[in-house]
């Protein structure tokens, strides 16, 4: 007896379903061992996801550098009549990207890290020399410094190094662990690193096999409508970048201005690294903050909670007007919605979560409001 397609049809999604209910059936029985296999394999293609993050991130500046390059190779074309092969300024931009990175992020730790880290190991000079006046400012001002003489000379020096003798033990091993965890993420990164250059250096030939992939196994409705939603992807990851770059180099600006007008110490250093830290959204800032808290308390211990005031008004300026302002804009998503992105991504994955939610959330907020437009025009009513 012949069986139509129709019959033919239905069997291989009822084929399909059963596969799929006895696959999540086993999962389930077996779900500590589903999270240790899954957390090995993250663990191994751990390289390849930061390559590709990487790729992701250094693909908005080479866009720009490559535009420019543009310019450059059509004013050559009309000085001389020739133009520069496109392969060649796709490399040139590469380059040019891969230096900037490299100069701006050694230029950073650079300058801010060992001054940091000087401060930090001369803390117990600079405290002995400041403990007298701090005690006598307090008493001056009618504050009892009992408990405070007590709390200090019991955190003497000699009890802390008694302290780290007796679990020098502990200290050792958590010093190895910690060098092996250091060691094998600087390999990953280097490794992802290797592999974002390969991926953008040869990203055209990607595109191109995607695509024919795409083409090749999708209906061209289809294989049309993803590249379609590829394309917004990657502009609008393009507009996360450069927005987040250019929040990042407002609020290294207000750092400066605000800084200079009421004398602190290390302005251009701390609004620099405050600025280079602002690139990871809503937590850099708050590494810039403990890093320049340090160096203010090490120099001028008065002006650290000026500095303290400083940054908070500034921050929850920026957080709330400025970064969903420009990133919104930048990406055409209206600023609440970029703010409550980022807390939801912070919320479920911390920062990769932020990094991730803010452009998916773009994309999911375009995609539904071309539906909603095309729906209400086929009815027949206002869009607005």
């Amino acid at each position: 007896m012949p069986v139509d397609d129709k019959t033919k049809v239905y069997f291989r999604y009822g084929i399909l379903f059963v596969f799929i209910s006895i696959t999540m059936f086993s999962a389930l029985n077996n779900f500590d061992r589903v999270l240790e296999y899954a957390g090995q394999l993250v663990h191994m293609s751990m390289p390849v996801l930061l390559g590709g993050l990487f790729a992701l991130v250094l693909n908005a500046p080479m866009r720009g550098f490559r535009r420019l390059l543009g310019f450059l190779d059509a004013w050559f074309s009309r000085k001389t009549g020739k133009r520069i092969p496109s392969s060649a300024l796709d490399t040139a931009s590469l380059v040019i990207t891969l230096i900037c990175t490299f100069l701006i992020i050694y230029h950073v730790f650079d300058v801010v890290v060992p001054r940091v880290v000087n401060s930090v190991s001369g803390i117990d000079e600079t405290f002995l020399d400041y403990y007298p006046k701090l005690l006598a400012r307090l008493k001056n001002w009618g504050v009892d410094t009992a408990r405070i003489e007590q709390l200090y000379n019991k955190l003497n020096v000699t009890t802390l190094v008694n302290q780290m003798s007796d679990n020098m033990s502990t200290v050792v091993d958590t010093a190895f662990s910690a060098a092996s965890s250091v060691l094998s993420a600087a390999l990953n990164v280097f490794t992802g690193l290797i592999i974002a250059i390969y991926i953008l250096a040869g990203k055209k030939r990607l595109k191109c096999q995607c695509r024919k992939l795409t083409y090749a196994y999708l209906s061209e409705k289809k294989a049309d409508k993803l590249c379609e939603i590829a394309r917004l992807c990657s502009d609008t990851f393009f507009h996360f970048i450069s927005g987040q770059c250019l929040d990042a180099f407002m609020l290294g600006m207000m750092f400066f201005f605000v800084m200079s007008i009421f004398d602190m110490p290390y302005t251009s250093v701390i609004s620099m690294f405050i600025g280079f830290m602002a690139l990871i959204p809503y937590i850099g800032p708050l590494i810039g903050m403990l890093a320049g808290l340090v160096l203010i308390v090490m120099v001028r211990p008065m002006k650290a909670l000026g500095f303290l005031v400083i940054f908070i008004v500034l921050q929850q300026i920026d957080r709330h007007l400025i970064y969903p302002k420009i990133v919104g804009n930048s990406m055409g998503l209206p600023a609440i919605w970029t703010l409550l992105a980022a807390l939801m991504g912070n919320a479920l994955l911390g920062l990769p979560g932020i990094l991730i939610f803010i452009p998916l959330t773009s994309v999911l907020y375009t995609l539904l409001r071309e539906n909603v437009s095309l729906r209400l025009k086929n009815r027949e009513n206002p869009t607005e």
